[in-house]
């Protein structure tokens, strides 16, 4: 495929702005991937997704889940997935919180605060490949997801669109 046909032959790319959140969705997954691939090499077994819930209970120390999700703007089911997957690793254990019996809460495990301590050593080399992309690209997705998220924080995605509604067809 010629470097101007790239374009027409991806039906998401060939979208364009309107499928951002797939396209932003599938940059996500890809890289996840290749973390979990690395992850084997580095001998890691937590899932990539979850390396922000185990550094926040380690430095935090245990959290409820609806903190968990609060603190990392996830969903609740998604912290709950987590917290299974974790918790079938060994890597954390959960308690019946004593002062309301509804609420989980998490803890590392000792195996789980030496996974994190491998995770912490994995850090420089992600984030070195991460900037490596930065360079060779020119653009700083992370600084890019920073004034994304400040805009819609003061005004929502909902609220835009309907800024830009097109009249209900006659």
């Amino acid at each position: 495929m010629a470097e101007g046909d790239e374009r027409a032959g991806d039906f998401i790319t060939a979208g364009g702005l309107f499928f951002l959140a797939h396209r932003l969705r599938r940059l996500s997954d890809a890289l996840v991937i290749e973390c979990e691939r690395w992850f084997v090499e580095a001998g890691i077994i937590a899932p990539p997704r979850t390396t922000s819930m185990l550094y926040l209970i380690e430095n935090e120390g245990p959290q409820r889940i609806t903190a968990i999700a609060s603190a990392l703007k996830q969903f609740h089911p998604v912290v709950i997935d987590w917290v299974s997957k974790l918790k079938k690793l060994g890597l954390v254990t959960t308690a019946v919180d004593a002062d309301d019996r509804r609420r989980t809460i998490v803890s590392l495990t000792q195996s789980g605060r030496r996974e994190v301590a491998k995770i912490r050593r994995a850090e420089d080399a992600i984030t070195a490949a991460y900037v490596t992309l930065q360079n060779e690209t020119g653009a700083s997705l992370i600084d890019g997801i920073a004034l994304w998220e400040s805009a819609l924080s003061r005004r929502s995605l909902f609220v835009r669109i309907g800024e830009h509604e097109a009249p209900p067809p006659a």
